[in-house]
């Protein structure tokens, strides 16, 4: 429960042990052409990722071990249509500005549906879709950079330091020092993803909280700093831990 109530606050935030890796393919032989999905052989509209969430969630409830996996030979297909179907925010695409931050409110608006999916109410769920929940965090972050480099980089600095502006930025900077909080606290022993998934999160941290580590407030960046020199020396994964100094180390040079 409280992997869900971690991951949880991180959605919150935008709409603001080894273990052996388990079974790799579904539970149940379900066809999912007949469940309702979309046809995954045309682009989704983001009614179609609607329904196709829609539809799993109704799968889920009829076998919680039944969901599209990542590394799945026959569902992979279907986890990944859903997550190449999910907005993105095109920090490149500075013309239509506005465009993209409407991207970055449908993608948090999807995201309620898909974390109930994966986020896991248990241990054993946590376990089994430890990839998936893993991958959904780090798009997470990536989306979250994103919003953050298009507002510091290519937004604000054509703006006025106005009330707006400043109300603007310290909510977005409020959004983005809690998916980096909520996605270092997932490093915490307690929580049963499987370490190389973990590892994988820390290099996803570690790769972009120095990228937007300049755009956040000073109690925001010691906040993290913390967190971070924590889990250098708290992690239960050796290699979490190094990939966290080093990450440590940078930040520190930066301030």
């Amino acid at each position: 429960m409280k992997v869900k109530i971690t991951l949880i606050s991180v959605l919150l935030a935008l709409n603001l042990c080894s273990c052996k890796e388990g079974q790799t393919t579904t539970k149940t032989g379900i066809d999912f052409s007949e469940s309702g999905l979309p046809d995954i052989g045309k682009d989704w509209s983001g009614e179609d990722l609607r329904k196709a969430l829609a539809s799993l969630k109704a799968i889920k409830k009829t076998d919680t071990f039944s969901l599209p996996r990542l590394k799945d030979e026959k569902t992979s297909v279907i986890f990944k249509k859903i997550m190449n179907s999910l907005p993105t925010v095109n920090t490149s695409d500075t013309t239509n500005i506005f465009d993209q931050f409407d991207n970055m409110e449908a993608f948090n608006k999807a995201l309620p549906d898909l974390f109930v999916l994966y986020a896991g109410a248990s241990e054993k769920e946590n376990k089994f879709y430890s990839k998936e929940a893993i991958e959904i965090l780090k798009r997470v972050i990536q989306e979250s950079t994103n919003s953050s480099e298009l507002f510091f980089n290519s937004y604000i600095g054509g703006q006025n330091k106005s009330i707006d502006i400043t109300e603007r930025t310290e909510k977005l900077n409020d959004g983005t020092f809690k998916v980096f909080n909520g996605s270092l606290n997932i490093n915490d022993p307690s929580t049963k993803f499987h370490p190389i998934d973990k590892l994988s999160l820390a290099e996803t941290i570690s790769q972009n909280l120095k990228k937007v580590w300049k755009n956040l407030s000073n109690e925001q960046r010691t906040g993290l700093l913390k967190r971070v020199d924590y889990f250098s020396e708290n992690s239960d994964s050796p290699e979490v831990r190094g990939v966290l100094k080093n990450l440590a180390e940078d930040l520190k040079k930066s301030k």
